[in-house]
């Protein structure tokens, strides 16, 4: 409904503030970045085009917050799927920040047990930094030399790039699959107008 009243009154608002998502009337194109997938390719700015992503930033250490994402993120993706339009021009990607631990084996067991087409990367500090910083993911990894289970604290937002690579929208919790999978055919309908 509110696509169609979207494009009878040829409108250019946004919509209405949402506890959900926060949608951005123009979208904030991404600068230059590099990391590394899960199957040791290069990730960069031309990874995103062409695709809708959503980017979740965390670590497989996470004990709770991460998998609970990802598992609702995996739910969201299918509802996605069943949708007229499909999902083969979305992708989910989990962004690691604490590339001490989370190697590219690492990352590959990890996203593919919540879907098999997740994608997996990480980099050095430097890399994720510039990524995170680009869209506001703030996150602190309390490393300790010699200590195996140091703290990492991270954003619990979801961050939707357009198939432009423009961050075009964030999710915020309390997440739920069947809401971000309808909040996002809504916006893919009202991006498509």
């Amino acid at each position: 409904w509110l696509a169609a009243r979207y494009r009878e009154n040829d409108s250019r608002g946004m919509l209405l503030p949402d506890r959900v998502i926060t949608l951005f009337p123009d979208p904030k194109p991404l600068t230059a970045f590099a990391l590394t997938d899960h199957q040791n390719r290069v990730f960069d700015l031309a990874s995103l085009k062409g695709k809708w992503s959503f980017l979740f930033f965390g670590f497989t250490h996470c004990p709770d917050i991460c998998p609970t994402t990802l598992a609702i993120l995996a739910r969201a993706r299918d509802n996605i799927a069943k949708s007229t339009v499909g999902a083969e021009d979305v992708q989910f990607v989990f962004i690691s920040v604490d590339p001490n631990r989370d190697t590219a084996g690492k990352l590959s067991q990890y996203v593919t047990y919540f879907h098999t087409t997740f994608l997996g990367v990480t980099g050095n500090d430097a890399q994720i930094g510039n990524l995170a910083g680009q869209l506001g993911a703030a996150y602190q990894v309390a490393f300790t030399p010699g200590m195996e289970n140091y703290p990492v604290y991270h954003t619990t937002a979801v961050f939707l790039l357009d198939p432009r690579a423009r961050y075009h929208a964030m999710f915020t919790p309390p997440l739920d699959a069947e809401t971000i999978s309808r909040r996002f055919k809504v916006l893919r309908e009202l991006a498509g107008a």
